[in-house]
């Protein structure tokens, strides 16, 4: 009797293929509708998270400021020496000084702008505002107050010391963005132009960037 060994008909033993044209270019298809779509997102999220770090270091400094407040009774006072001085203002970085008495972590700083950070840099500014009236016409630079509430270009701010915040090397679109979390859109201009009203204030912008400051607390 001739037996027949050939196995070829057997759905076990079928020869494996691979993957058609058409199976490849469907699949290739989908990846590229995926990364289209999740490219973006990752980049939002990106910019969010480094927004997000603004505002939260800006909270964190607020609180060490108020901490310092109610310890020593000023703002412009050195709590690290014994007994606690007077400083003379302006006063650059007095990040250092809340780091020095650990109402800070760290000194001030943040993941938007150019990334440096000291005296004329990202850095907690205090100045002088005692010669400032409501009078004074505000700008996106420092020592000119605040227009707090953005109903004109008028100081808002009086008595004889500013706490603000310091950011330079902003592209405008952080400096949107950023504004935009503080203070809210109502409270801010378009992408690239200067922007007085509220607590973050800006000038225009030289090669791209500008410093941006930001209002802490005033006494």
């Amino acid at each position: 009797m001739k037996l027949n060994s050939a196995k070829t008909n057997r759905p076990g033993n079928r020869a494996k293929q691979g993957f058609t044209l058409i199976e490849m270019i469907g699949v290739l298809a989908v990846i590229a509708i995926l990364a289209a779509v999740l490219i973006p997102k990752v980049f939002e999220a990106i910019n969010n998270s480094r927004i997000n770090n603004g505002a939260m270091t800006y909270n964190t400094v607020k609180t060490a400021l108020a901490d310092h407040y109610a310890k020593f009774g000023g703002i412009p006072i050195d709590g690290t020496a014994n007994p606690p001085a007077a400083m003379a203002l302006p006063v650059e970085q007095f990040d250092t000084t809340l780091l020095k008495e650990a109402f800070l972590d760290k000194p001030f700083s943040v993941k938007i702008g150019d990334g440096t950070s000291d005296a004329t840099h990202a850095r907690v500014r205090l100045f002088n505002i005692s010669a400032l009236t409501t009078a004074s016409v505000v700008d996106g630079t420092s020592d000119t107050g605040y227009s707090l509430s953005g109903s004109s270009t008028a100081n808002e701010i009086t008595g004889s010391v500013c706490a603000e915040a310091v950011i330079t090397g902003v592209n405008a679109s952080d400096a949107k963005d950023l504004n935009d979390r503080l203070d809210g859109p109502a409270l801010g201009s378009a992408v690239g132009t200067a922007d007085i009203k509220g607590r973050v204030k800006f000038d225009a912008f030289v090669a791209g960037v500008t410093t941006v400051y930001i209002y802490l607390t005033h006494r």
